[in-house]
Parts: C-alpha cells; structure tokens; sequence
C-alpha cells in the first residue's frame, strides 16, 4: 500500500503521486455530536441503540431487525467506508463530537424510509437531465434497500425458552433471502470484468440489477464499470444513488476485482486526467471524490467536494460528504450538545390524528390508532400525495414506524407544552428541525 499525499495545488487539485491504494484501520466508530454516535450503522442515542439500514437486528436494539444489507449476499465484500476505515474525521474513531454532523449518516442509519416518507429530499444532479443515463434503471432516487421482515422495537424476552433441536427452526437470520442467487448473478459481471471486457462487464451487471434491483453492490460495481470505461458521468450518477443510503466500500474490496492493481491506478489517472481538462465538470470530481475516499484518502477527497458544491450548489450530498471528511476548525466553539434522553411518551399521548408542514410547502399528515397501526401521508409542493401504512412502535420517547413492504423511520418524540410533539430522525444532525406535529 501507498501513502497519501495531499499537497494543494493552485488549481485546486492536489498531488497525485501516490494515490491509488490505501492503509486503513479497522475502526468502526463515528461521532455525530455529543453523545449521538454511529457504530457501523447502529446510531446510538443515550443509552439506546437504533439499528439501522446497514446493520441486522440484535436483541434489545431498536429498529429493521429483519433488514439483510446487500453486501452480506457477496463472499467478496470486505467492509464498508464507516466500517473498516481509517481514522478520517467524521469517518473513523479520531473524529470529534464537535465537527459538524452530516445527513448522510443519519440516512445511512435509517435507510430509504426517511427518503421514501418525505422527511428527507433527495436531488441526482448527475442522471437523467445532468447528463448520466441508467442503463435502463432511475438513478433520480435513492437504491432501494430491502424492507424488513420484523421489527426489533421490543426487547427480546431473555427467559423465553429454545425450541428443541427437532422443531421447526426460522430461517437463518444471517442468511439474506437473496444471497442464494445475488451472488451467482453478479459473477458473471467481475469476471468479464477482471480481464478488461467492460462491455460484457456492464451488460451483465445491467441484468443483475434489472434481476435484485435492490442490491447496492451491485450498483456499485456497474459505477466501477462505467469508471473503467470512462463513462464517468454515468459512473457518478449510480454512486451518487448509491451513497444516499448508505457507505462505499473499502479498498480491500475494490482491489478485490482486479487482476492487477496497476490497471486500476491507470483507470484512475484517466480520471484524473479529465478532471483537469475540464475543470467546470461536477461529475467527474464528484466521482474523484468517491475513489479517494474509498483508497483511504479524505484529504483529496475534501478538495475535490469542496469544487463540487462551488460547482453544483444543488448535490446536498456532496455537502454533506464535505462534512464528514473535513477537520473541524481549529479552535472553534462546540456547538451545544443534543438531548439525549427525552421523557418517555405513554401510548395515549399519541394516538390521534396529526399535521405537519415545512416552509417549502411539503404537508404531513400522520395518523396512530390504539391498535399499533399508522398511516403516513406525505405532499409535496404541486404534488400528488404518498401514502404509507404499517404498525408503529412506542419504547420510551422512541417512535419506530414500519411500513407494509418498506423501510422504518425512527424518530424521537419530543412533547410541547401545547399537546403537539416534535418528531426527529434518531442520528440525524442538530440543525434537522425535525417536524413539529399538532392534531
């Protein structure tokens, strides 16, 4: 492995000497701010631990216990940035509570749901008019990641007692229900790929994808496919998809698929190369950025994000990558600290029907019955309305709502003086202002 080298240059590139490859540490913690943190992706506020998108249900934690992540259907796959990576700022365990938070974080805890139920917007500048096609696939949204087949809401009872060894046992919990097949149809993809036919690489990780649409690796390695061939606006157009919900992978994944790590520097250099003859570009410094960050690199990275928002004001993700790679100010203020422990909500207190809006115009509408059910209905500006409905679970100030066949929101209720209640995204940063319902 190669060190990093981050010396600026004049034109707001950097050195590139040395760039490709990467020595990370296995560390697994990520500080949000004060004593909010994202351990892998468990987002543990106070003494509660929120299991979200990239991570399965454990016993006592709250959240998708049923959620499979993509990259436990593929042998091959290592770790992922805020898994296995280095101690970089807002990505590793030397990060401080008061650096700023970013939103992707909190999306990576919580998956799609907060995409798919309103709370959050998310914007591909990228695909579509920016210029990047999919292949046959909308990369406008987010990739979908798989619903949960139960929820985790409830600590298990620790004295239930063990089936006997001849009863009928569930299904392996760490067993993905597509990890029979997802692997099998990407296979084939790595293969053409590993001897440079990116052709064949793309056209089959194109019916991969058309076959688990859901499988984020596999997305990623179509946005590695279209990296080789120097497709790179479509290359950043799948990752930027990609990292809405969740992290890259590490470098020993990447280096995984290749023969000769010599013909990776080469493709990246060609990036490189573009990016300085066409400084105005967004997408292909966006993509940079991802590739520095997953070689172990968040100096060069930071440069490159921090071109990307002057470029293209409107990728929200960039800004907030921005967040999470760059040092916090030296000597600078902290900013005061979350609540952490609100007071614990009884199940009257919110059965009923609720109304929220934001200033953009978006409407909310939420409605609990005393039987754990939940409708959610989401509008926005000039819009037709969305609606989702689930079962919902109360633990303490804890709001987890699942919805039939999607992914869960959890958020933490904070009562107001006038009978309305406060409902923010558990993880997310402290300047989200949550929404503020009232029946």
């Amino acid at each position: 492995m190669t060190n990093a080298t981050s010396n600026s240059r004049n034109s707001g590139e950097y050195n590139r000497n040395n760039v490709a490859g990467g020595n990370q540490a296995n560390v697994s913690g990520r500080n949000l701010s004060g004593n909010t943190n994202v351990s892998g992706n468990t987002v543990n506020v106070g003494n509660r631990n929120v299991n979200g998108a990239g991570a399965y249900g454990a016993a006592g934690a709250y959240g998708a216990a049923g959620y499979h992540p993509s990259y436990a259907n593929h042998g091959y796959y290592n770790g992922s940035w805020n898994g296995h990576y280095g101690a970089a700022y807002g990505l590793g365990a030397a990060s401080t509570a008061y650096r700023p938070a970013a939103w992707g974080a909190a999306a990576w805890g919580m998956g799609a749901g907060m995409y798919s139920m309103g709370y959050a917007s998310y914007s591909n500048p990228y695909y579509g008019s920016g210029g990047g096609g999919g292949g046959g696939y909308n990369y406008s949204q987010p990739i979908p990641v798989p619903a949960p087949t139960q929820s985790a809401a409830a600590p298990q009872d620790p004295n239930a007692g063990s089936a006997p060894s001849d009863a009928a046992q569930p299904s392996d919990p760490a067993t993905p229900p597509e990890a029979g097949n997802a692997e099998e149809q990407l296979s084939p993809a790595i293969e053409a790929f590993k001897i440079g036919d990116f052709e064949t690489a793309l056209a089959k990780v194109n019916d991969a994808i058309t076959a688990t649409p859901t499988d984020a690796v596999a997305h990623e390695f179509r946005g590695l496919v279209l990296f080789a061939k120097k497709d790179y606006q479509q290359s950043a157009a799948t990752i930027h998809a990609l990292l809405a919900v969740g992290p890259g992978w590490d470098w020993t994944t990447l280096s995984s698929f290749y023969n000769n790590i010599a013909d990776y520097t080469d493709q990246l250099r060609a990036l490189e190369t573009y990016v300085e003859a066409h400084p105005q570009e967004g997408a292909p410094r966006f993509l940079a950025a991802y590739h520095y960050l997953t070689c172990g690199h968040p100096d060069a990275a930071a440069t490159q994000l921090k071109l990307v928002v002057k470029l293209v004001p409107g990728d929200k993700l960039a800004a907030d990558l921005l967040k999470m790679v760059s040092p916090p100010p030296a000597g600078g203020a902290a900013p005061p600290e979350p609540k952490t422990d609100a007071a614990p909500v009884e199940s009257t207190q919110v059965v009923g029907d609720w109304k929220a809006s934001r200033d953009d115009g978006s409407r909310f509408e939420l409605t609990l019955t005393d039987d754990a059910q939940f409708t959610w209905t989401f509008t926005a500006k000039q819009q037709p309305a969305s609606t989702m409905s689930g079962s919902y679970t109360l633990n303490g100030a804890l709001l987890e709502l699942t919805p039939q066949g999607g992914n869960p929101l959890v958020g933490q209720l904070t009562f107001s003086g006038d009978g309305g209640f406060n409902f923010k995204i558990v993880g997310s940063p402290p300047d989200d202002p949550g929404l503020n319902f009232a029946k």
